[in-house]
């Protein structure tokens, strides 16, 4: 699979910690000269994310494919308001990230709900290229969730988002939701750097600074090894 990278992709860049250097974070942040400042209400975000029965997804970003591609859907705030979210089509080339977004009609799913239902729901509402695509990778494995903070700079150049709290619910062997039985928490903290493929001349310096180190992260994947035990 090559990915043919458009013009309005950004770069993100992740850096990994424990829990409790949050603080030391946002301390960073709010001292930096870049003068940073929320930009959103912080929120919890849920995704319920697709793969092939193989786990060619999951696969891929382990075999660090240069150009990946993740299905997911997503909503925020309580994890039963599952209605109110978007189905996304996640790309990865290299640094390179971009998104396909799709809203959903005819949604009307509660935790006592067919997951084969939702899957078919969501095919229903794509696209005919990208129908055939979820097709075949249409099998809900797992629904993660965790608190994010939003930050900008002060033109708004540099987006950064730090998520804690990680939880993870494994879907793989219900016919229903699970969103009771939890899986696994992670006592992490991301912090997601995200800029256009323009603003790069400021960036090395701000990278220099940052409190915790940087590393190759996908939620999907860590969920994944939580719930098989890989």
């Amino acid at each position: 699979m090559f990915l043919k990278v458009p013009q309005n992709t950004r770069y993100e860049i992740k850096f990994i910690s424990y829990e409790h250097n949050y603080h030391l974070v946002l301390n960073w942040l709010k001292l930096h000269k870049l003068n940073f400042k929320k930009k959103y209400v912080s929120r919890f975000v849920n995704n319920v994310y697709f793969d092939s029965h193989n786990y060619n997804s999951y696969k891929s970003n382990i075999f660090g494919d240069s150009s990946r591609i993740k299905l997911r859907y997503r909503w925020y705030g309580e994890l039963e308001d599952i209605n109110n979210g978007v189905f996304e089509i996640k790309y990865k080339r290299n640094l390179y990230g971009w998104k396909k977004k799709f809203n959903m009609q005819n949604f009307n799913f509660t935790e006592k709900s067919l997951l084969k239902n939702f899957s078919n729901t969501i095919s229903k509402n794509l696209p005919d290229k990208e129908k055939i695509f979820f097709k075949a990778n249409s099998n809900p494995k797992i629904i993660n969730r965790y608190f994010r903070d939003y930050f900008t700079n002060y033109d708004d150049e540099i987006r950064i988002t730090i998520d804690r709290f990680h939880e993870i619910f494994d879907q793989r062997y219900s016919n229903n939701f699970n969103f009771r039985k939890k899986t696994y928490s992670q006592r992490i903290v991301v912090m997601e750097l995200k800029f256009e493929r323009g603003n790069t001349n400021f960036v090395d310096e701000l990278m220099k600074s940052v409190p915790i180190r940087s590393s190759r992260n996908s939620k999907y994947v860590n969920s994944i090894r939580a719930v098989t035990g890989l």
